[in-house]
């Protein structure tokens, strides 16, 4: 008896001394990585951070001007937490010189991270889009990197938008252009493809490009019942939020072209580039959007667009933001989140603000519901400008979302969002 208590002492010893102290941000948020040499968070349309098949949490941090990782300052790293997202360590940088913007996803089954992201190649001045996979028991990349879609040009280069992976394991990647791919198969400049593999497939098929016209950009990626559904900004005629699903066992889309879910122009709004999609248990697919009007002048608007599966979309306005600007505008700081049963939660800051308050507002069949609610305040401007939230269909945790800021704000570093009530990460 004596000698199992002393073993399980040590043992107890043994793992507070691998358990990272939490470290707490200024605004009282969880702190994943500071901002001393400018770490953000993902996209907001990209999946930011996930968990591995025994519910750790996992995040990728954005580096930039980092002299000491490569001369050009950027890379990412992976950041892990064995707590819900109380406090987080980092695990390791992705492998190569330079690395860019990417995503991440868990695999329910296996103790695996599928990582997609923009990469120069060896002896290339030029991004390319690649995939890897990473053990998260041994802590190590897994063999070399696979490339996607290979950057040949300053006009001819690739990133990444999102990663899913489904539910018979078929992994899928959202590749983007960046300015005039070849053609075939991109149909513009600036256009964005769906990328495939299934669980015994060798090679990747694809890219399937979303746009059948001009543009598709910042590209949001949702897998719901052996489909991929998508968002994007695109311009057939004048600038739109367009939606467009994808079979993937039959390799086709469900619409000839993008269907506009966004207001038209004789509404007097006009989109911006960027939206967040989540698509619902039943596939209901809910849509949030920025809008404003053509003479910029103080009328700019958080919508909703919504749609039951099958269904016509409506719209309805999320929030009033009077400063929020149209056209061709990044704006990340409104992401939506898996809510309970059938409803999203939109995560947002305000323009109006500079970014100092971060809310929350329920939405329910595409409705908003009741009054919003505070998250955080900073007293540094832009501090909730990039928002990145959870909305993979079979991950239930008590992390709803990353946040970083810009401008002064990025000091505060990369940031953990964790529901009032928290709860336990596990795969559906």
């Amino acid at each position: 008896m004596l000698r199992l208590t002393v073993f399980g002492a040590l043992v107890a010893v043994i793992a507070a001394q691998e358990q990272p102290k939490a470290r707490v941000a200024a605004d009282g948020l969880p702190l994943i990585a500071d901002g001393e040499s400018g770490e953000t968070a993902m996209r907001s349309f990209s999946s930011g951070f996930t968990a591995d098949d025994r519910g750790r949490l996992w995040t990728l941090v954005m580096h930039h001007g980092v002299a000491n990782r490569n001369a050009d300052g950027r890379q990412l790293s992976l950041h892990r937490s064995d707590d819900g997202g109380a406090s987080w360590r980092h695990v390791v940088d992705a492998p190569g010189p330079w690395n860019d913007w990417g995503a991440v996803v868990g695999d329910p089954h296996a103790p695996l991270l599928h990582v997609a992201w923009s990469s120069r190649l060896p002896g290339s001045d030029f991004s390319s889009a690649v995939y890897q996979r990473f053990d998260t028991e041994q802590g190590r990349w897994l063999g070399e990197y696979e490339v996607l879609q290979e950057g040949a040009g300053a006009e001819d280069q690739f990133g990444v938008n999102d990663v899913a992976i489904a539910a018979d394991d078929t992994m899928v990647v959202f590749v983007a252009t960046h300015r005039n791919p070849k053609q075939p198969p991109w149909p513009s400049g600036w256009s964005s493809g769906l990328m495939m593999r299934g669980p015994n497939d060798r090679d990747w098929r694809g890219p399937f490009p979303v746009n059948t016209s001009h543009y598709a950009v910042w590209g949001n990626l949702q897998l719901h019942d052996g489909r991929a559904h998508t968002t994007f900004r695109s311009s057939p005629s004048h600038s739109i939020i367009g939606y467009r699903s994808f079979a993937l066992a039959g390799e086709a889309f469900d619409q000839p072209a993008p269907v506009e879910v966004s207001v038209r122009p004789d509404s007097g709004r006009f989109v911006a580039n960027a939206s967040s999609l989540l698509i619902g248990p039943f596939g209901e697919r809910t849509v949030v959007y920025p809008a404003g009007n053509e003479e910029h002048d103080g009328k700019g608007q958080l919508l909703v667009a919504y749609a039951e599966a099958g269904d016509e979309w409506h719209t309805e306005v999320l929030v009033e933001d009077p400063p929020l600007a149209h056209g061709n505008v990044a704006h990340e700081h409104f992401a939506l989140v898996r809510g309970p049963g059938r409803q999203a939660i939109a995560l947002y800051s305000k323009i109006a603000e500079q970014h100092r308050v971060l809310y929350q507002r329920v939405i329910d069949g595409g409705s908003p519901m009741g009054p919003e609610r505070v998250l955080a305040r900073s007293e540094l401007g832009g501090a909730y400008s990039r928002i990145v939230g959870q909305r993979d269909p079979r991950l239930d945790t008590g992390m709803l979302a990353v946040v970083s800021g810009q401008g002064d704000a990025v000091r505060l570093g990369v940031r953990a969002v964790l529901a009032p009530r928290g709860g336990k990460t596990r795969w559906q």
